[in-house]
């Protein structure tokens, strides 16, 4: 089977070369506002209307290349696509405008890896080169299928985001469902077909953490140069660790599991909006957490040991009762990390409960597809 993983990888750069890279997302987001408005006002999706219509404005305007012109026609065009899909009508809603720079580049058009590792990007200045930290991207997506990667700046680094796709043994049949809830005190908590709960304690994690974030701060009053540098040191650190410990937790996790798994894993979406509603002075521990790459990394792993993954919504998988269904979110108490129904009197510990609840949901799941099949 196919596996495809989007992965951030760091691309490094002189000032100089920033600045190139700089100069070119925000040309390259112009051009996406230009054709944007083009498509809008004449009411086309039509590429070769639009290359009519926006493609030498684009290069005389702009000053841009072929290769990036066609790139923001066909991104624009693709953003309206979306639009129908969703609303059946591409000029139902507003006219799509563009804020945040950043700059779509097709695999061995736009950009390529060289024999070196080294990455080559079509800039405003011809095509320049750079070195790339690997290190978040897994050794064998290293070596995918490459799709249309997006380039961005973020906090003054430069990633590249490459989607990969590598083949990846089929799984077998499922046979048992494994509940994964994801949380802060605990990083992980399973609950397996046979009843069996496992706890990844995040205890150290969270700690660690939040002496990471006073240190920070008291860098950032200081404000001088030193301070900065450090800052840059302290924050890479952080990331590699962060990744260790993701890294021997997913790999713990799956390791278990001895027979054929489909692992139900929490929609990302949910989380982010469950962890957006803690207290500002938590929100750092919390909301900065490396659920994504967590997840990513069970879910690769699960996929290279021939088992399988499935997405659930989380909502209310904290409030719901495993053993009679009720929902009250009264029956949870945060504070003391317990869950009691006010219907039946079951009692346990929350995240065990959410554990429950979404092997429950992944158990459904694995029920319907077969029904389906039938």
């Amino acid at each position: 089977m196919l596996s495809t993983l989007t992965y951030a990888v760091r691309v490094e750069t002189t000032s100089t070369q920033s600045e190139i890279l700089d100069a070119t997302c925000s040309a390259y987001l112009d051009c996406c506002n230009m054709v944007s408005k083009t498509a809008w006002e004449h009411k086309t999706l039509s590429q070769k209307t639009l290359n009519r219509l926006a493609y030498h404005r684009l290069r005389d305007e702009y000053h841009v290349g072929a290769q990036m012109a066609q790139s923001s026609i066909i991104r624009v065009i693709g953003n309206y696509r979306t639009i129908k899909e969703t609303h059946g009508n591409p000029w139902a809603a507003s006219q799509p405008e563009y804020h945040s720079p950043g700059y779509d580049l097709v695999w061995n058009r736009d950009y390529s890896i060289l024999k070196d590792g080294r990455l080559s990007v079509n800039t405003l200045d011809g095509r320049i080169k750079f070195p790339i930290d690997w290190t978040r991207m897994p050794e064998p997506y290293r070596h995918g299928k490459f799709g249309t990667a997006r380039l961005l700046n973020r906090n003054g680094k430069w990633l590249l985001l490459i989607p990969s796709t590598i083949e990846l043994p089929d799984p077998s049949q499922p046979q048992q469902v494994v509940g994964v809830d994801l949380g802060i005190r605990f990083l992980a908590t399973t609950y397996d077909s046979d009843g069996h709960t496992d706890f990844y304690d995040g205890k150290e994690v969270k700690n660690k953490r939040e002496h990471y974030k006073r240190l920070r701060a008291t860098l950032q009053k200081r404000g001088t140069r030193s301070a900065r540098r450090r800052l840059r040191k302290i924050g890479n650190r952080e990331n590699r660790w962060m990744r260790d410990v993701n890294h021997q937790v997913s790999k713990a996790l799956v390791g278990r599991q001895s027979k054929p798994t489909l692992f139900a894993l929490e929609n990302l979406e949910g989380i982010r909006h469950a962890t957006e509603k803690v207290r500002r002075q938590d929100r750092y521990t919390q909301v900065s957490w490396a659920f994504h790459q967590l997840r990513q990394m069970i879910e690769y792993k699960a996929l290279k040991a021939g088992h399988s993954t499935i997405a659930v919504d989380p909502h209310y998988t904290s409030q719901t009762c495993p053993k009679c269904g009720m929902i009250r979110k009264a029956n949870r108490n945060k504070r003391l990390h317990e869950y009691q129904c006010s219907n039946c009197g079951y009692k346990s510990n929350d995240d065990r409960v959410a554990a429950m609840n979404i092997q429950r949901l992944g158990y459904q799941s694995l029920v319907e597809s077969h029904s389906d099949k039938l």
